[in-house]
């Protein structure tokens, strides 16, 4: 006998069982639970065949029946919030699609999974397993998901499941490309579903390694069609993974310019009770873990084996794809020191791995227990929307006589790797007012608000101010949690040619004006760039580029070359968006001084700006001072189209020629003169028909044009009949 209440909202169910071995919801109907209600069921199914809203519940199976009473059915997939079994005999099954959004406990009896279970993870909550009871199971596979907002960088992750389907089928998601959901795996020479799983990018460059402990080094996949965990004994079985996440499977993330957010799954069995991975069994190496369980579990509560209570885990909201952070507790004080700063806890997160150190010439290993799992679900590399904005507000007063302000309008950019650099719903398009109008602009969008990823040196916000008069104004910065190590920001008048400093922690002034000059109201006089106020520990006494030939000659020298890992040219055509094109080792270390050179061969017509890049062992990253080489676009003085040449015209386009006589000589292959012609051409820039008049076999020719200015060129020209 079932019997229901409701009361403001509220579903109270008290089941009693003597007489119902089901608890059946029919097609067409809604259990709809709000609030923490808990529904138990006692030595019964429950059948859906509805639509069934968990809300903040905890939904039990209790009881001492087997699986063939005590299970769940039905047509309807179910989504629990907390799911609970605590059967004092036996166990339930899932015969029907069960997703679980908050929290499964396995308290008392087995949960046979069957293929059946999902663990959910989105942006706002990961589903976690709880400890789980020592004489309990969880039985069959099962899918984890891991939600991971956009933003291109590299990741440590792992997929916590044993006996486990394949990379292709699982993160890859078979090959699909469903919105939000699974990566791309690039690699040399890919060959997708029918052959190494490879997807093809623009640059073909591998995108997953892991690790080998014996060689301490990152070994590139080139291969996903193999299982996602190595083992399938249930006993530490995962396969920690560092992988460049660019989003979700479409092909447009494979450019610069796009990213997503999208939902990882892993399928296999979960891996309980305790785990034991080994490590490397000599002194100062490394192991790459991979949080074995389906939850998240806190560093202090693990075992370690000749290990130095110390790891490695990366945080990919740091730079621009991330970067490690360290942490220690070598006197097991309770405190941990922490390399850089970072929302990285002792807590690692379902789904996350990280590297260990091994401490003497000894067999290592690091023990999980199910009492190492944790309740806290941190944002940390996979929930960057928790960590707070950076924002700049920009206010544009009237300055009237009396030293008084009248408002005039308004515009913010915010700073958060949640958000994109390009233009999309998280940015405002800027609604024109009849005076003064101030706004962001970015790829030649004006925008009330703007929304980008996190703040950076060298970012720069332009600033877009229109339909002014000439008169005085007032700029006010205010600016909060922008502020960085070494970082400063500056206005930039174009007009005036200064750079005002602004307080990216506070509030800045700027009085300006306009006057009769047309530079003075220019709309785009005015921007903020970012930079470090510490250019660069080594000296650069020289960073120059010029043109060599058809290439461009980059040149640096520098001088107190210290502990120096590299150098990087980074190039830009518009000073504002740079790429890496050459990297350059650095010629020993700790040098007193060091010349270094690249050519460049792929130089564009304009502008050719430069950087130079340097990074120290220390993980620190700086910027030489820009330099531009303008190449002027090249002028082709005659150009045959088309080419083939059909027929016995020839269309023959002058650029910019001296007008006069011209005379025409067209050659075979063999050198024979087969025709010629002089024409007078009055225009230094049009096209004459060359009529030869008579019948040319196909074949390769050259037309001698002789200038007016006594010149002489030669084309090559095809001609088909």
């Amino acid at each position: 006998m079932i019997k229901k209440a409701c009361r403001l909202g509220w579903l109270i169910f008290i089941m009693d069982t003597a007489h119902a071995q089901e608890v059946k919801m029919y097609a067409g109907c809604n259990m709809v639970l709000t609030g923490n209600i808990n529904v138990v069921i006692n030595n019964t199914s429950f059948k859906n065949n509805g639509i069934f809203s968990a809300g903040g519940s905890t939904f039990s199976f209790i009881g001492d029946a087997d699986t063939t009473i005590s299970f769940l059915s039905g047509t309807s997939t179910t989504g629990f919030n907390n799911l609970t079994i605590n059967k004092s005999a036996y166990g339930a099954a899932l015969k029907s699609l069960a997703v679980v959004s908050n929290v499964l406990s396995v308290n008392g009896g087995n949960l046979y999974a069957d293929s059946n279970l999902i663990l959910k993870s989105d942006v706002n909550l990961t589903a976690r397993v709880a400890p789980v009871a020592p004489a309990s199971l969880i039985i069959g596979k099962a899918t984890v998901e891991r939600y991971i907002p956009q933003k291109r960088s590299w990741r440590l992750l792992t997929a916590p499941v044993t006996n486990s389907n394949t990379i292709y089928n699982t993160w890859q998601d078979r090959g699909n490309n469903n919105t939000g959901i699974g990566l791309l795996v690039t690699g040399p020479g890919p060959t997708g579903a029918l052959g190494n799983g490879l997807d093809v990018s623009v640059q073909n460059a591998v995108s997953m390694k892991s690790w080998n402990y014996s060689t301490q080094a990152l070994v590139n996949v080139l291969n996903t069609k193999v299982p996602i965990s190595a083992g399938y004994s249930g006993n530490a079985d995962n396969t920690g993974y560092f992988i460049f996440v660019r989003g979700d499977r479409n092909a447009a993330n494979t450019c610069t310019c796009t990213m997503t957010n999208t939902t990882l799954s892993g399928i296999g069995e979960l891996q309980t009770g305790t785990q034991i991975f080994p490590a490397a069994s000599l002194s100062g190496k490394f192991t790459l873990i991979g949080n074995p369980y389906a939850s998240p579990v806190n560093f202090t509560n693990l075992s370690l084996t000749n290990l130095v209570n110390r790891f490695y885990a990366w945080d990919p909201s740091l730079n621009q794809t991330g970067g490690y952070v360290m942490m220690d507790d070598l006197l097991f004080t309770g405190t941990w020191s922490q390399s850089v700063p970072s929302a990285q806890t002792t807590d690692m997160q379902s789904g996350q791995a990280f590297f260990i150190e091994t401490k003497n010439n000894n067999p290592a290993s690091i023990t999980f227990n199910e009492s190492s799992k944790s309740t806290n679900r941190s944002n940390i590399g996979f929930r960057p929307i928790g960590n707070p904005s950076g924002i700049i507000k920009v206010t544009l007063n009237l300055l009237n006589a009396a030293n008084t302000t009248t408002l005039a309008d308004g515009t913010f950019a915010e700073f958060n790797d949640v958000f994109s650099s390009g233009i999309d719903r998280d940015d405002a398009v800027k609604f024109g007012n009849t005076n003064e109008n101030l706004s962001m602009l970015r790829n030649s969008i004006s925008l009330a608000a703007e929304r980008r990823s996190a703040l950076s040196a060298n970012d720069t916000v332009f600033l877009k101010l229109a339909t002014t008069t000439q008169r005085a104004y007032q700029f006010i910065f205010k600016a909060g949690n922008l502020q960085q190590p070494n970082l400063m920001g500056y206005l930039v008048d174009s007009y005036l040619g200064t750079n005002k400093a602004i307080s990216l922690d506070g509030t800045t002034t700027v009085n300006f004006s306009i006057n009769a000059a047309a530079a003075s109201a220019a709309s785009t006089r005015f921007k903020i760039i970012f930079k470090p106020t510490v250019v660069l520990p080594v000296t650069f006494t020289t960073v120059k580029a010029y043109q060599q030939n058809e290439n461009i000659a980059v040149e640096w020298a520098v001088e107190n070359e210290l502990n120096i890992v590299k150098y990087d040219v980074e190039k830009s055509t518009d000073g504002t968006t740079f790429m890496a094109v050459n990297t350059t080792a650095v010629n020993g270390n700790n040098n007193p001084a060091n010349a270094y050179k690249w050519i460049d061969t792929k130089v564009v017509s304009g502008n050719n700006f430069y950087r130079i890049k340097w990074y120290d062992l220390n993980g620190m990253v700086k910027y030489s001072q820009l330099v531009n080489v303008i190449i002027e676009r090249k002028i082709i003085p005659f150009t045959v189209h088309p080419n083939p040449v059909e027929g016995s015209i020839i269309h023959l386009q002058f650029a910019n020629q001296a007008a006069g006589k011209y005379k025409f000589r067209l050659i075979n292959s063999n050198g024979q003169l087969i025709w010629s012609t002089e024409l007078f051409v009055s225009s230094g820039s049009t096209t004459q028909e060359l009529k030869t008049g008579t019948y040319l076999p196909s074949g390769q020719y050259t037309l001698q044009i002789g200038g007016a200015a006594n010149t002489l060129e030669t084309l090559p020209l095809i001609i088909e009949q």
